[in-house]
Parts: structure tokens; sequence; C-alpha cells
């Protein structure tokens, strides 16, 4: 198995900073420009609406890789609720190229019984998988683990 190269950490983590410091006028855009119906209001259940909305815009994995900023701010909306609703913080590891997440924003929550997710991985995988549900079902394992 190929692992990414290692990354400038300093360029990475100013990147990183840039890309936080403008989330909140991406995700207003992003939520202007889709229907007014899919409710994007920050709540778990919007994730079954939007992830509706992904499965009937994308078929596969590379159509929506190459929709590069819709991508980003799907995982930025992702991410969003899920750091709300878990009390979890954006974060990017740096440290260990072979780490799975390496290099990409991830949420990691206080609790420590739960795993990191990543976004922009959740986002491809929902639409690798056609379930409808993919990115909610996660979030409620995750809501078990931390608030019982």
């Amino acid at each position: 198995m190929a692992y990414p190269k290692d990354l400038n950490k300093e360029e990475e983590l100013d990147k990183f900073q840039f890309w936080l410091m403008e989330m909140w006028d991406t995700l207003d855009h992003f939520i202007n420009e889709l229907p007014e119906e899919l409710e994007l209001d920050f709540s778990p259940a919007s994730f079954l609406r939007i992830e509706k909305w992904i499965l009937n815009n994308y078929r596969t994995i590379d159509e929506i890789k190459k929709d590069k900023t819709k991508l980003d701010a799907l995982a930025r909306y992702v991410g969003e609720t899920f750091r709300k609703e878990l009390e979890g913080i954006w974060e990017l590891s740096l440290d260990d190229p072979k780490y799975i997440y390496y290099g990409i924003p991830q949420i990691n929550f206080k609790a420590k019984n739960v795993t990191p997710i990543c976004p922009l991985t959740m986002v491809t995988a929902c639409v690798d998988r056609r379930k409808g549900d993919y990115i909610y079902s996660i979030f409620t394992n995750k809501k078990k683990r931390i608030k019982g």
C-alpha cells in the first residue's frame, strides 16, 4: 500500500486555519444555493435529507470527487453538524502519514471512547453505499457512545 508523502506541517496548518476561517461563508453560500425544502438546519434529521440529495445528484465516488467545491461544502456541513451535536472539534492530523485521515480535516470528540470521523470520506462513502441513511446511522451510533 502506498502512503501519502509527508506534508509540510506548517503550510498545511496554515491552510487548515484558513479553511476554518472561511467555514461559515462557505456554508452560507452552500445552503443558499441548495433547494430550500432540504431544510439544512444542522440537525441530525437533515442528514437524511442531504444524503437523499447527494444520491440524486451523484452516482459514483468519481462523480462527486470531480465536484470539489460541492464535496468540500458537503463535508463541512456534515462535520459542523457532528461537531455541534456531539461536542466535537475540527482537527488536522499531520503526525503519521500512515494514519487513515492524514492531512484531511476530521472531527475528534471529547469522549475518549469515540473514534474520530472524517466528514469528507463519509460523504464519498454514502455515494458508494447508496443506503440513504449512511451518515445518519453513523451519527446515531456515535451519539449512543457519547451520550448513552
